[in-house]
């Protein structure tokens, strides 16, 4: 029993002296409000953090299911702004609490809930980004899977030793492999540091897209029949599928909006946690629709039949057949793809699931432990069986 005290001890994160034990089993240095000298988060930062989150697959494709809904494409382009334009009123909202007080979504939920009643929605939305980090995971291992294949094509073909019954392919799981092994050292950095990385991100991966938007069109000698299809909706149908469209831009953004107190804690002054948030919001996930909507249309004229919205699937098929040069360029689109997936995955998943952990057990797990055992449990749960 001592040793296993010893062990217990060592265990524990640092935390002020003099608490009791049932202090302890509340609070650690993540759960304190953030001192002044961590909180680095400039207006710019935050204007970088959600141009870089804008940038996934997820927002390349969201006017697919809108358009099939019966919306022309400028219909669902401007549910597009509107519903994230009301996303931002309530990331700003929550945000606006961390960057006043300089707590966390967790410390937040303990206003509402209680102390101890606070730990249920941070069990569930732990459990959450635990399974998203999953599936984002795998989805990045699909980038991975595009970038080896853009330089040795007969990757595409190894064998496959997993039964089929898994519903992945060892070439999948590999990649999957990769780029989880890949991102752990992401993990290593606290969140006042993490807005470095959300920079390099806002740079490349619109850089990538833009390029893969260009090409498309290229390709495609324009823009493709879906800018020239008119709605197939009318009356109350039309009524309703813009209501599921702007349903869906809020869905979308549910996680983000519960945790961007986990963010905007770190910000210098609560001025910079607002106007840069409300206003690049909208923006960089409209335009970021805006390049999914034209590169698939153009995708309907380069390949023939139905517009292919996922980029992935895009782009392998324009591996199909590829030059030296063109496989080149495919590879730096992909990678674009894989940090943007990288980025979305930290924001919304292993920072939220890393803070919330530190509030369930605060005595042994800080926001860097939670991270790590995020991605552990993402890894070990078969995320292939979360994809839609």
């Amino acid at each position: 029993m001592p040793e296993i005290k010893r062990w217990l001890k060592k265990l524990e994160v640092d935390s002020m002296e003099g608490l009791t034990n049932k202090q302890l089993m509340l609070t650690n240095h993540d759960l304190q409000p953030v001192e002044p000298d961590r909180r680095r988060w400039r207006w710019y930062n935050f204007v970088t953090f959600w141009i870089a989150d804008s940038l996934n697959i997820n927002t390349w494709m969201i006017s697919s299911s809108m358009i099939v809904d019966g919306l022309s494409w400028w219909q669902s382009w401007i549910c597009v702004w509107v519903g994230y334009f009301l996303a931002a009123c309530f990331v700003c909202l929550t945000g606006r609490i961390g960057a006043v007080y300089h707590i966390s979504f967790p410390v937040v939920c303990r206003s509402s809930f209680g102390v101890w009643g606070s730990l249920w929605p941070v069990l569930n939305r732990t459990v959450m980004a635990i399974i998203w980090y999953g599936v984002q995971g795998f989805i990045g291992g699909q980038c991975v899977t595009l970038m080896i294949r853009a330089i040795w094509p007969s990757y595409n073909t190894i064998p496959n030793g997993i039964p089929e019954s898994s519903g992945v392919t060892t070439r999948d799981f590999v990649s999957f492999f990769i780029f989880w092994l890949l991102s752990l050292p992401a993990l290593w950095f606290p969140v006042h540091q993490l807005r470095h990385l959300f920079t390099a991100k806002s740079i490349y991966s619109p850089i990538a897209a833009i390029a893969f938007f260009a090409w498309s069109i290229s390709r495609a000698n324009g823009l493709g029949p879906i800018v020239h299809q008119s709605h197939t909706a009318h009356g109350s149908t039309l009524a309703w599928a813009v209501v599921k469209a702007l349903m869906s831009c809020m869905g979308n953004f549910a996680a983000l909006i519960m945790n961007d107190p986990d963010f905007s804690r770190f910000a210098r002054k609560p001025k910079d946690a607002l106007w840069a948030q409300l206003f690049t919001i909208p923006i960089g996930f409209g335009i970021t629709s805006f390049i999914g909507i034209i590169a698939s249309s153009s995708s309907a004229v380069i390949f023939g039949g139905d517009a292919i919205w996922n980029p992935l699937d895009l782009l392998g098929r324009f591996l199909e057949g590829a030059s030296s040069a063109e496989r080149f360029g495919i590879f730096v689109i992909a990678l674009g793809f894989a940090v943007a997936q990288l980025g979305t995955n930290i924001s919304a998943n292993s920072v939220s699931a890393g803070t919330d952990m530190t509030a369930l057990l605060p005595r042994y797990i800080n926001i860097r432990r939670g991270s790590y055992i995020c991605a552990a449990a993402g890894l070990a749960m078969c995320p292939v069986c979360c994809l839609p």
